[in-house]
């Protein structure tokens, strides 16, 4: 169900199916090599969500395009908000969605960025003994050898997509920022933006220009954006088509379809919720 295109005289209604859950797709808005449109993580991560909701019965607040963004603005197309601002956009829409009733809000983050941010936006709203609760939803990128180890879940794959996907596995290729199966991810999703003529147009390797940090426990925004310089984290492959997208799809839906049913019938947080606001 989504949020905005409910009537006002359903919306009790929805709340009532959703069993007070809401969820909000958030994105961010930068470059993905030179084959992917700017806005692709929230294009894909809100079509999942979508579907996800719709399997699940669970409310879909309007997505978000501004997500953590601190670096990277010498890339055409780039959107950089504040921290703060995401932060007061995100708290003011928690409240306005428990004021219409709904008590569980899972913020799902298509964009990796997103993670620390939202999980330290989770942890800072509690100083303001919120009624409602927020939870942090992670999309990662579906493994190529567990679809591969459960092929019977893809029929529709022929043995040309199954060959290329155990050659994709053999030649370990690098997955990540815009990789084949971010690109899957559009392809299944927006295809019309994607642009899969440019996949080799730049270099997704790792120029290792800044190396040694992670061996000393050491983390810096800089060395990601040093060691690809094209906003791109990949060895592209070829084979790529509608069916392979709509396998790798299909797994992110169903993650996200699975999460909301288990929030659905949960009631731990929600006890420990309401005895931790009698404690303050």
């Amino acid at each position: 169900m989504l949020w905005k295109e409910l009537l006002s005289c359903e919306f009790k209604e929805a709340v009532k199916r959703a069993k007070g859950i809401c969820a909000i797709p958030i994105g961010c808005v930068e470059r993905h090599g030179d084959h992917l449109p700017l806005g692709c993580d929230t294009i894909w991560g809100a079509e999942f969500t979508r579907r996800a909701a719709e399997e699940a019965d669970v409310v879909v607040f309007p997505e978000m395009y501004f997500g953590e963004k601190s670096g990277a603005g010498e890339y055409p197309g780039t959107i950089i908000f504040p921290t703060t601002l995401i932060w007061q956009i995100l708290e003011h829409s928690c409240y306005e969605i428990a004021r219409n009733g709904f008590h569980k809000i899972v913020l799902l983050s298509s964009h990796g960025g997103n993670k620390a941010m939202l999980e330290a936006f989770a942890r800072q709203i509690l100083q303001k003994k919120p009624a409602f609760q927020v939870f942090v939803f992670q999309y990662g990128l579906p493994s190529i050898s567990a679809m591969l180890e459960h092929r019977e879940d893809f029929p529709y794959l022929t043995e040309e997509d199954l060959a290329c996907l155990e050659n994709y596995v053999e030649e370990k290729k690098k997955g990540g920022h815009g990789c084949f199966r971010e690109t899957a991810c559009c392809v299944d999703t927006c295809p019309e933006l994607c642009r899969l003529e440019n996949m080799d147009r730049v270099d997704g390797k790792n120029q290792n220009r800044i190396v040694g940090l992670s061996d000393h426990s050491l983390y810096s925004p800089f060395a990601w954006m040093a060691n690809y310089p094209n906003s791109l984290t990949a060895d592209f492959h070829k084979g790529m088509n509608e069916r392979i997208a709509r396998a790798i799809g299909s797994v992110q839906t169903k993650k996200a379809a699975d999460m909301f049913r288990f929030l659905k019938e949960e009631n731990a947080t929600e006890e420990y919720h309401r005895q931790w606001l009698n404690k303050q």
